[in-house]
């Protein structure tokens, strides 16, 4: 299982935040960490932040599947004493049984289990250690991951509305100027702060901050594997560019709003 999960973290540290898998965008609905859950001893440390950064992403849930960490996940076919015994063989109960008491939750808790679909083309998704997400009946995802449970809420409808109308955003990508690469994209009824909001969960996009209208910041992360400056820089309420100074370049995000639609500008330059 934590061979599984650093894996994920390898996986999601060189990846972009791709939603070619959300098709059924209408369909599905969208969770997010409930970090008010985490074990405060694992999240104060240096490598307990950075998980936490890479459980932040959004989880994507459906009747049919749940995509968590770029792999889908499937119902498990049985009986309630089929799924008891599969959760057996992982030794879950043992493993979380304490943590179950603590939350008050029991089998009849759970709406349905999904485990990794070992039939997708990633290797990563093909693991041999067998990983599962329960469905709550209180419309939560809950994931064990070795001394701890996590849990996934489900999003608001005007965050559910923003994911959509994200996923359904055009985008182009401009002929290469030079050494920068330009990406172009429109995101119709959504503000600044909406597109923002949404971009966050991809960590590639170090976005971490939560931003207000008009207040101009800068920051500075020093990661393990990254030194970057950010600076988040408003001209009046509809622009904002954001500049990110990394030690191979820079990539610039400038956000307008204009006529209900933000139009966001990315331009990458590496030195």
């Amino acid at each position: 299982m934590k061979n599984l999960l650093l894996g994920c973290l390898l996986l999601i540290s060189g990846s972009n935040f791709a939603h070619a898998s959300n098709n059924d965008v209408v369909n599905n609905n969208y969770y997010t960490l409930m970090k008010d859950k985490l074990n405060k001893q694992v999240t104060q440390t240096k490598a307990g932040e950075q998980l936490v950064r890479e459980l932040e992403q959004l989880v994507t849930y459906n009747q049919q599947k749940v995509i968590f960490w770029g792999c889908d996940f499937k119902p498990i076919e049985g009986n309630k004493k089929d799924i008891i015994n599969i959760l057996n063989q992982n030794h879950f109960f043992e493993n979380y049984g304490k943590q179950l008491k603590e939350y008050h939750l029991t089998l009849s808790n759970f709406s349905m289990v999904y485990t990794n679909d070992r039939s997708s083309s990633s290797d990563l998704c093909n693991s041999n250690n067998y990983m599962n997400i329960i469905q709550l009946d209180s419309d939560q995802l809950m994931v064990p991951y070795e001394s701890q449970l996590i849990f996934y809420k489900r999003s608001s409808a005007q965050e559910e509305k923003n994911i959509r109308n994200y996923y359904n955003g055009k985008c182009h990508e401009l002929e290469q100027v030079d050494m920068d690469s330009i990406d172009i994209c429109y995101y119709k009824n959504m503000t600044i702060l909406d597109v923002y909001n949404v971009m966050s969960f991809d960590s590639e996009k170090i976005f971490r901050k939560k931003i207000k209208v008009g207040k101009n910041f800068s920051v500075t992360y020093n990661d393990e594997d990254m030194h970057v400056e950010v600076e988040y820089k408003w001209s009046g309420k509809n622009k904002l560019k954001i500049t990110q100074n990394f030690d191979g370049g820079v990539t610039t995000y400038t956000f307008i709003y204009q006529g209900n639609k933000t139009k966001v500008i990315t331009v990458y330059s590496p030195d």
